[in-house]
């Protein structure tokens, strides 16, 4: 076997392992471009309105407790009149929530973050129980009731838009800031009042929300029924959490999409873990949400990075077509061409993250790819000797860019399509070389260097 052949087979080899660090490299800029736009939209969130977390509404009925307590203390028996402090909370009968989102961008230079509007209703009703579940934990002690209150709990209060107002039976009333109860955190409350201590009354309630948020909208579900219906123009939204849409009203299509949600307190152990919660300032028992994220499923960022995966096979099939060529065609490609072809399909990754951050991906893979097979078209004519040759070798090339568009266009079944395009230019290859016989090729001395019109410009 000819000794250069088993160097020009090793130095392809190394060539294609060197070109695919630059790739590898090219990757590492992309990772770090797409961390910084994390920040840059973390640094968003933090100036406008984080991920939302809606809880309640919640009926708080505040109570003093006063007991007389004896003790004895050397022999002398001391009573003392003690006062405590108690809270009864009431759920909701029913709740029944009803919205439509909007998206819009905000940028930071070339970065950008995405921001939903909530508009929304939230109606139901509170059953009063009878005497309000006030029970006292003293023998003889008496129960003074307190002003009652309206908690709603909202993870970053920055994001109401509006200052919305409570419907309480035929009675509106204003929020105010702060939720009042630690365990549900932040948020907004309304002040009702004296509630009279009565039986068995059910009370309705409604009132407006227009909510802004990033990213991710939950609600924690807390009624005996709750119905949720939702609706936005966003095409891509993820449901997850504790609780999905029902599959039967679950739309998700070119308008965007549509769910709601019927959970019932039999399926959900919220009403429990809330009052763990509330009653004890240590508890930390679980909450069961449902959530919808507003996500970009593919990004420039994602998808250059999917397309770098590819970077090996893109450089390792152009030096097997080189080397088919240069057997087929008995001609003599030197090393530095094969680095400089290489070298252009590594840039090729460069140009396409750094114009994607400005014009969009789409349009950044097509300059790109056209820069790029015009370039090693042009280049390869000459290398080649034919112009020819570097025009079929520059259409492959170009079907090839576009079958891997396809492929990072392609979410859900670019798995299958990848393999689809190794195997078939796997078949490509292994038909246009069936006849070759290597090991004469192998044995084959030395060509001489031949000169053409094309090696001087």
């Amino acid at each position: 076997m000819s000794r250069s052949f088993i160097f020009k087979i090793i130095g392809v080899f190394l060539l294609t392992i060197l070109m695919s660090w630059a790739v590898m490299y090219v990757n590492a800029l992309i990772l770090e471009r797409q961390q910084r736009q994390n920040e840059v939209k973390e640094d968003i969130a933090k100036s406008s309105a984080r991920a939302q977390t809606l809880l309640g509404p919640i009926l708080v009925v505040p109570y003093l407790e006063s007991f007389s307590e004896t003790t004895t203390e050397n022999g002398v028996k001391k009573t003392e009149l003690k006062t405590e402090q108690r809270y009864e909370f009431i759920f909701p009968e029913s709740i029944h929530v009803t919205g439509g989102f909007t998206n819009e961008y905000k940028k930071l230079g070339i970065y950008k973050a995405l921001i939903y509007q909530l508009g929304g209703s939230v109606k139901g009703s509170f059953k009063l129980p009878e005497q309000l579940n006030i029970r006292s934990y003293h023998a003889g002690s008496s129960i003074t009731i307190q002003p009652s209150f309206i908690s709603l709990g909202i993870s970053d209060p920055r994001g109401l838009t509006t200052k919305p107002v409570f419907n309480w039976g035929n009675t509106v009333l204003p929020f105010a800031q702060g939720s009042r109860v630690n365990a549900i955190g932040t948020g907004i409350h309304v002040a009702l009042g004296d509630i009279e201590y009565s039986l068995n009354r059910t009370i309705p309630f409604e009132f407006k929300l227009n909510l802004r948020g990033t990213d991710d909208f939950n609600l924690i579900p807390i009624a005996e029924n709750n119905k949720i219906v939702l609706q936005s123009s966003w095409k891509s939204p993820h449901f997850y959490g504790s609780f999905l849409p029902d599959s039967a009203s679950q739309k998700i299509n070119a308008n965007g999409f549509s769910a709601s949600w019927e959970v019932s307190s039999l399926s959900s152990n919220n009403q429990a873990a809330l009052t763990a919660n509330l009653r004890n300032a240590n508890a930390a028992q679980p909450i069961e949400p449902l959530s919808v994220g507003f996500v970009e499923p593919i990004n420039v960022y994602s998808q250059a990075d999917r397309a770098t995966k590819y970077g090996l096979l893109f450089i390792g099939l152009t030096f097997a077509g080189f080397f088919i060529f240069e057997i087929l065609k008995q001609l003599r490609i030197h090393p530095a061409q094969y680095t400089l072809v290489g070298l252009a399909m590594a840039l090729f990754y460069l140009l396409l993250i750094s114009l994607a951050e400005q014009i969009g991906f789409g349009f950044a893979y097509l300059a790109a790819s056209i820069a790029c097979v015009s370039l090693l078209g042009y280049y390869l004519s000459y290398v080649l000797k034919s112009k020819t040759n570097g025009f079929i070798f520059a259409s492959l090339l170009a079907a090839l860019y576009g079958a891997l568009y396809g492929i990072l266009k392609s979410e859900d079944n670019a798995l299958i399509m990848g393999s689809l395009l190794v195997f078939g230019l796997l078949t490509l290859i292994m038909v246009i070389t069936r006849k070759v016989d290597w090991y004469q090729i192998s044995s084959k001395p030395e060509l001489p260097q031949t000169h053409s019109a094309y090696d001087v410009v």
